[in-house]
């Protein structure tokens, strides 16, 4: 009996310790199962499957890779992905650079529109002038003659200017470019 412990006891023995480096073969790290065996670490890009054996590792569902090629793989996704993201940037320079012009083309022709305006403001209040003046100027000279009278006139022609100065305000001239 005595001789069937120690079989049993040595027999156990073995088993936890050829057991031990098969479970402790595989660990998972960042959602992928990375699995030693004999020809290097391996990492399962599927679905992980344990054995009910725990002598065995358990199998992979999907790709078993070898971590060299992961690591090549992963390379070549990530020069893709940055290739695809200098071109992102590059289309968003070429929006942006587009965008600028035609924001400068714009206020060029906001500058060009107000000075258009400035100076048709200006031309009407000049002609206005002009015009209130000359038809002053073609009164008959009889009615100036009472003072009285050409006071008042006097008065009338500078209210008309002054109220044709509060429509049309003159311009302050914007700098040349």
């Amino acid at each position: 009996m005595k001789k069937n412990i120690s079989l049993v006891a040595i027999c156990l023995g073995f088993l936890v310790i050829g057991a031990s480096p098969a479970v402790s073969q595989t660990r998972v790290v960042g959602g992928y199962t990375f699995v030693g065996g004999g020809r290097g670490p391996q990492v399962c890009l599927g679905q992980w499957i344990p054995s009910e054996d725990i002598s065995a590792p358990g199998t992979c569902r999907g790709q078993l890779v070898d971590v060299s090629q992961l690591t090549a793989l992963s390379a070549g996704q990530s020069a893709d992905r940055l290739a695809q993201v200098l071109v992102s940037l590059d289309s968003i320079d070429q929006r942006l650079a587009d965008s600028n012009e035609q924001l400068r083309r714009l206020i060029d022709a906001t500058i060009n529109t107000r000075d258009s305006i400035d100076r048709q403001v200006k031309n009407t209040n000049e002609i206005l002038h002009e015009i209130i003046m000359r038809r002053f100027d073609e009164l008959p000279a009889e009615m100036f003659e009472s003072e009285e009278f050409k006071e008042e006139i006097t008065r009338l022609k500078e209210e008309i200017l002054s109220d044709i100065e509060k429509l049309y305000p003159p311009q302050k001239t914007s700098p040349a470019k």
